[in-house]
């Protein structure tokens, strides 16, 4: 790999007390071309403080992070990890003891093993300790034995092995030294609850578990002070060493070789061992404080590891999910959001009762999807108002209904999570699907229907809404505005945020390819602001084009004809765009324009354009302009105004405009992955 081609690599340290070490080691690390060093202190301590200040001096490179508490190992280094949180996943970041010497070429060297294994490869230098004129290996990769509960460091003070060796897989890597994609980090992070000591133990039995692969690499060289960062007096470890090192062996080889195994099993000779160890660091004289530490360490490691067992023990939550649509963009917005909670590793299990004409590219493997909702016949093809009427006022047809009658057949139900509500009907949705004692959760994607008009009908329709989600245990939003607008609407007090996610696919950051159009995408309404959109068009100048795609109401189609047939630079894609076109489409797009006039709600468009990294125009309605300011992705508008639409169009297609708004869309993939916002719905599906 070119230097031209290399990434980036960050350094993250977490300090206690060492900055006689990190004086010199900031230097080294900046010297061997260290992109950024963050520098976590947890000492708790002004005078530490006040010397960690002094190294970060005229260094712009180097950031300095204060703790209000000593959180730990582990939970420093996830504070800094968030803190990079602008930094793409695909950029390195190694993580480093304080108490090292890195030697010129090893951050390079780890970069460079990264790309030889794998994109996601954990890597370590060799780390040798001793005289630094004469080294020895104090790590050169490692082995865990699940069996006899016994972690070994490979080579431990034997001559180093040599720099020109190949890269090789381990079993295990030390905590003082570990680089890998911050894409990894971020899906991994280090369990705080460990504190000190074991924490790459654990890690290293997770990342095994999802096929990370973990490796050393010969080239690159660390030289280690060994407990240079520990509390201790010599060669002897104090009480604090002790009671972690047993306490959090104990809980992490628990989960994985049993608490049985450990105490009376093939485990028990290590465990048995370690309560000694003090005992004979001080060759039998002395140290009955530190015996006591861990013996404390081992009773506290196996309660939380019997709390841990319970838990695991626990039967899943099983979530029935209302969600009748068929086809379009919210049985894909259900599916993926439901992804995103079983690969947060909570234990739930969803149920989708399904109309039999769900499409398949809807259906997944990992969710059960009994068919228990009858098929509907689109109003268009009952040919009147009241054959309409009596379709849906037939409760054995109704969606709710039938969603009603299969929770009271089905009794291992838990949650009920109402992905759509129905007009009149949610309050005897909510009471029926409470019966044996359920939770419901209700996602309100719209505050208010997009037709909504103010009627009578539609009065009494929001009064009936209100006393519906004011009945469920909680009512789920997008955005914080949102929120706020339900709450005061409906007179909720039970209302969380949980944003629209997305899935990747991305061309993020990329220019258009092909012919730049602009792009009005999805159902076209007449509260999505088309003739907005063709009224600014038409004061643009610019030499983008303006592909209208979508099916449209009977109310608006009028106006796309005129347009189409007054403006050869628009192209309307009239009816349902299949979903091999959608990706073309997009890659073409300056950005992605949404006029919205009136809109109470989050826009799956919105989203849409996120996932293929193309910038967006919107205009500041329901959760548009709130969602677009935070993330920096494009321009907010003003509702109903095409002079400003049309400065807007051409502000968009500046190349240094666009190209910045594109890579705010990168940072905003990373933010809205589905990944990241599962785990959030989770702990609400939880209770």
């Amino acid at each position: 790999m070119t230097d031209s081609n290399r990434r980036d690599v960050h350094v993250a340290i977490v300090n206690y007390f060492t900055s006689g070490y990190l004086a010199v080691l900031v230097s080294q690390l900046l010297a061997d071309g260290a992109a950024s060093v963050t520098i976590l202190d947890n000492s708790c301590d002004d005078g530490e403080w006040d010397a960690l200040s002094a190294l970060a001096t005229g260094r712009p490179g180097v950031t300095m992070l204060r703790s209000p508490r000593n959180v730990g190992f582990g939970g420093g280094h996830n504070i800094i990890v968030r803190h990079l949180g602008n930094l793409a996943d695909d950029e390195v970041l190694c993580v480093l003891n304080p108490d090292t010497r890195m030697e010129p070429g090893c951050l390079r060297a780890l970069s460079d093993a990264l790309d030889e294994m794998a994109p996601d490869c954990v890597v370590s230098p060799v780390i040798v300790t001793g005289d630094p004129t004469a080294p020895v290996v104090w790590f050169a990769g490692g082995d865990i034995d699940l069996r006899r509960g016994v972690v070994t460091h490979r080579g431990y003070g034997q001559p180093p092995p040599p720099r020109d060796g190949a890269v090789y897989q381990a079993g295990f890597l030390s905590g003082a030294v570990m680089a890998t994609t911050l894409r990894v980090w971020r899906s991994e992070p280090f369990d705080e609850s460990l504190f000190l000591y074991w924490e790459d133990v654990d890690l290293a039995l997770r990342w095994q578990e999802r096929g990370v692969m973990l490796a050393v690499a010969p080239r690159a060289r660390v030289w280690h002070q060994e407990g240079g960062s520990q509390t201790h007096v010599g060669d002897q470890h104090g009480a604090v060493y002790h009671r972690y090192m047993n306490r959090n062996r104990t809980v992490v080889l628990a989960a994985h070789m049993g608490l049985l195994s450990l105490l009376v099993g093939a485990g028990a000779k290590r465990t048995a061992g370690q309560l000694v160890w003090p005992l004979r660091e001080r060759r039998w004289r002395g140290g009955a404080g530190e015996c006591v530490a861990a013996l404390a360490g081992l009773l506290e490691g196996m309660r939380m590891a019997l709390r841990q067992a319970r838990t695991r023990r626990r039967e899943a939550t099983t979530v029935a999910v209302f969600a009748p649509t068929a086809a379009g963009g919210h049985p894909e917005y259900v599916r993926k959001a439901l992804d995103g909670v079983l690969d947060s590793g909570e234990d739930i299990r969803f149920v989708w009762p399904r109309r039999p004409d769900l499409e398949d590219r809807f259906v997944s493997d990992r969710i059960s999807q009994p068919v228990a909702i009858p098929a509907q016949r689109p109003r268009t093809d009952l040919g009147s108002t009241w054959r309409w009427v009596w379709e849906r006022a037939r409760p054995w047809r109704r969606h709710d209904m039938a969603f009603c009658l299969f929770l009271l057949r089905t009794r291992d139900i838990d949650v009920v999570l109402l992905e759509e509500i129905q007009r009149f009907t949610l309050p005897l949705v909510v009471r029926l699907s409470r019966i044996r004692g359920r939770r419901v959760v209700v996602r309100l994607h719209n505050i208010r229907r997009h037709d909504y008009t103010g009627s009578t009908i539609d009065a009494v329709d929001e009064w009936i809404t209100g006393r519906g989600l004011r009945a469920a245990d909680s009512v789920l939003v997008h955005t914080e505005g949102n929120c706020e607008v339900a709450a005061a609407r409906y007179g909720l007090t039970r209302v969380s945020v949980v944003p629209h996610g997305i899935s990747s696919v991305s061309r993020a950051g990329s220019p258009p390819a092909g012919s730049p159009t602009f792009l009005f995408f999805g159902e076209i309404r007449a509260n999505k602001g088309v003739d907005v959109l063709v009224q600014g068009f038409a004061k643009y100048s610019g030499e983008s084009a303006l592909v209208i795609a979508g099916r449209a109401e009977d109310s608006v189609r009028g106006v796309i004809v005129d347009a189409v047939d007054r403006d050869d630079r628009i192209e309307w894609i009239d009816g349902f765009v299949e979903p091999e076109r959608v990706p073309g489409l997009f890659a073409r797009a300056q950005a992605v324009i949404l006029p919205y006039t009136d809109f109470e709600a989050q826009s799956g468009v919105l989203h849409m354009a996120i996932e293929y990294g193309v910038p967006v125009i919107v205009s500041d309605v329901g959760g548009l302009g709130e969602t677009v300011r935070a993330l920096g992705i494009g321009l907010v508008v003003p509702p109903r105004d095409p002079v400003a639409l049309a400065d807007a169009l051409t502000t968009v297609e500046e190349s240094e405009r666009n190209h910045g708004f594109r890579r705010a869309v990168v940072a905003a993939q990373r933010s809205l992955d589905w990944s990241t916002i599962g785990p959030a719905l989770s702990s609400i599906l939880r209770g």
